[in-house]
């Protein structure tokens, strides 16, 4: 159990270090001063969605696992599009007047919500970290408190860097680009695991 809990952590960390429109927020706001209510928006709209998707895997476990070999399949393909746009110049940047801290925090929270990155990557890598053979809801706090830990540490981390670089343009287009690689490779390894679990 704990070596499965150590790879949920290490993939949890792939995902979230590939800047999506939370990070981006994060480190948009970092330069004007600490982020704090962006990162509770951020990390409070994934751990909603992720609530989300363990209900539905948890009624998928009930049906067919076919429904989740597919998700898998359909969450892959979603990442790979993902990378490509990103390599492609998808993207945009926001520039704010500085407001109350509340419109961070809510703003953080309808981009979180909005973006169906989390939810597609919930349902097509959380299957591999749930044993049907043990209890459903020790599994999922186990995970839910998993991801709230390693997302408000790489979210400060950003926050800290973004701080630190914020006058440096190559590295933060280093910071667009190599993510997207990332999310072409994770998307090409759901499709393969959904694939290799629907042929066997």
């Amino acid at each position: 159990m704990t070596a499965t809990y150590l790879a949920f952590a290490a993939a949890v960390v792939l995902l979230i270090a590939s800047p999506g429109p939370v990070v981006a927020l994060v480190i948009a706001d970092a330069r004007r001063s600490w982020p704090a209510w962006t990162i509770l928006g951020g990390v409070l709209s994934a751990q909603v969605l992720m609530i989300a998707a363990l209900v539905l895997i948890y009624l998928a476990l009930d049906m067919q696992p076919i429904i989740l070999e597919w998700g898998q399949v359909i969450g892959g393909l979603y990442l790979i599009w993902l990378g490509a746009d990103g390599l492609c110049g998808g993207g945009g940047d926001a520039q704010d007047a500085p407001r109350p801290q509340s419109h961070y925090f809510w703003r953080a929270m309808a981009v979180g919500l909005s973006n169906p990155k989390d939810i597609l990557f919930f349902l097509a890598f959380l299957p591999g970290f749930i044993l049907p053979a043990q209890p459903f809801a020790p599994q999922a706090v186990t995970l839910i408190a998993i991801w709230a830990l390693v997302d408000i540490s790489v979210l400060v981390t950003y926050s800290l860097v973004s701080r630190q670089l914020a006058s440096r343009e190559g590295l933060q287009r280093a910071l667009e680009l190599v993510p997207s690689f990332f999310l072409l490779g994770l998307g090409l390894v759901s499709c393969g695991m959904g694939v290799n679990s629907l042929i066997h």
